[in-house]
């Protein structure tokens, strides 16, 4: 996997067997952006971002890969729930788990509306620039990520083993970001380049 990002680097290219893969999310001092527009705010030090190491081998013709967002936290534990930054005033779409087996669509603007165990998230375009947003929390290991609403408008990411046998520390992949300015392509793109991460579908 590719180094983790500092805040002070704006985004990441590579190439991979041969196709040229760039990634358009940046971690700038303390705010996320999405080809240089900010959409997440006051992401705290702990946070990192990393970006994805190639498009998928079955798609060449994605050029825009995205990034993963990690974090490290002070002590081992089964769950933690950590800030990854504030969102204001930007129309999201998201779905939500509201029972173990169903899940459904919600809508709003700012962190404080996101609901418990959102699956997906799609941060509107805006007429400045900046493009759709995909926030796809992920497993990595034997965790799970989802998304929630924290304090202030933060986004939360809560990772949980299920078990305190299992604890860790450190994650490197928890959320994918993705972005592209046809919402529909946005998450096909996004699901083959998760697919190749975690080659498990």
């Amino acid at each position: 996997m590719a180094p983790s990002l500092s805040k002070a680097n704006s985004g990441a290219s590579g190439l991979v067997d041969g196709h040229n893969t760039q990634s358009l999310i940046s971690l700038e001092g303390s705010n996320f952006a999405a080809d240089g527009h900010v959409f997440l705010t006051d992401v705290h030090d702990n946070i990192t971002l990393t970006p994805a190491p190639c498009a998928s081998s079955a798609d060449k013709s994605i050029s825009i890969v995205g990034s993963f967002v990690g974090f490290d936290a002070a002590e081992p534990h089964s769950r933690h729930v950590v800030p990854i930054g504030k969102l204001r005033n930007i129309k999201f779409m998201s779905i939500f788990r509201f029972k173990v087996w169903w899940t459904t669509q919600w809508v709003s603007s700012n962190g404080k509306d996101l609901e418990n165990e959102t699956q997906i998230v799609i941060l509107d375009k805006s007429d400045s620039g900046r493009p759709y947003v995909l926030l796809l929390p992920l497993l990595e290991g034997p965790f799970r990520a989802s998304l929630q609403p924290g304090a202030d408008d933060n986004v939360d990411v809560c990772v949980e083993s299920g078990s305190t046998a299992v604890t860790s520390a450190t994650f490197q992949s928890v959320v994918y970001i993705h972005v592209g300015e046809d919402p529909f392509n946005l998450v096909k793109e996004a699901v083959k380049v998760v697919n190749d991460h975690l080659g498990t579908f």
